[in-house]
């Protein structure tokens, strides 16, 4: 018959192996108290093969979430399983256009309260006038109207061409500004573009719930070629209020050597 402090040892021995299986590898690296977590666009053709495999990685490597449009077209039982063993959270999600649509609102909308999403992100569009930029920037505003009455935020992610272009003296990204949208900043693609992530960052406070960590040149955050001073980014981030940081590593999709480094360099950024 087992003593009380048998039973106590038991239960502790047992506690360990459930955290280690749910939370095995490093422990979650939060910078500024922004946690960090990683678009799965970076292991792309990796990630689909096995997904199961490449979440247990990522948390090995200490990542916190993970974000993904493709999650939306994956079995929700399975991937909520896959989530709660390795302790990771869906970080935001982006949608187009028709992904909102009447006909596929609500599942869109069932994917989001499942997984506690309480920020959404148009990922991509372009037009070709200020007018457009303009209405697109008033349509998403009024989405996030419709949004908020279940506790979400809408807006909007950058690539290069919201900076680089201009309609009527004004570029796209200042549209979208103007507007009074939120955004998930990309600060890479702002740094490539000619702009300042740190100014831009606390031009937009109170409306960065995440930012896109990509790096400013080359391959991996904070890796040869990136000239973004992470430093001052994650410094302004966390003044505006960023939850997070997601790491996307995009000109070599079919490794996990990017991905590695850039945690490795965000470690000694850790406080």
């Amino acid at each position: 018959m087992k003593t009380r402090r048998q039973f106590l040892e038991l239960g502790a021995l047992a506690a360990i192996a459930g955290s280690t299986r749910v939370f095995g590898g490093e422990k979650p690296l939060a910078v500024n108290g922004i946690r960090i977590g990683v678009q799965m666009w970076s292991i792309n053709d990796l990630w689909k093969k096995n997904p199961a495999d490449a979440l247990r990685r990522l948390k090995a490597l200490g990542y916190d979430g993970v974000q993904s449009f493709g999650f939306l077209a994956m079995n929700h039982d399975e991937l909520e399983k896959m989530l709660g063993d390795n302790g990771l959270k869906v970080v935001d999600m982006p949608f187009y256009m028709k992904t909102i649509a009447p006909d596929s609102f609500n599942k869109f909308l069932e994917f989001c309260q499942r997984f506690k999403i309480d920020f959404v992100y148009e990922p991509y569009t372009k037009f070709t006038t200020g007018a457009e930029w303009r209405r697109h920037a008033d349509e998403l505003m009024a989405l996030g109207e419709k949004f908020g009455k279940y506790g979400i935020r809408v807006g909007y992610h950058n690539h290069q061409h919201e900076l680089r272009e201009h309609f009527d003296g004004k570029t796209p990204l200042e549209y979208l500004y103007d507007a009074g949208l939120a955004m998930e900043l990309d600060v890479g693609h702002v740094k490539l573009a000619g702009g300042c992530p740190v100014a831009w960052l606390k031009k937009l406070a109170g409306r960065v719930p995440s930012i896109h960590a990509k790096p400013g040149g080359g391959n991996s955050v904070g890796g040869e070629g990136d000239v973004n001073d992470w430093k001052a980014i994650f410094a302004a981030a966390a003044v505006s209020g960023t939850k997070w940081a997601i790491v996307e590593c995009e000109t070599r999709r079919n490794t996990f050597e990017d991905v590695e480094r850039s945690m490795t360099f965000l470690k000694k950024l850790r406080n």
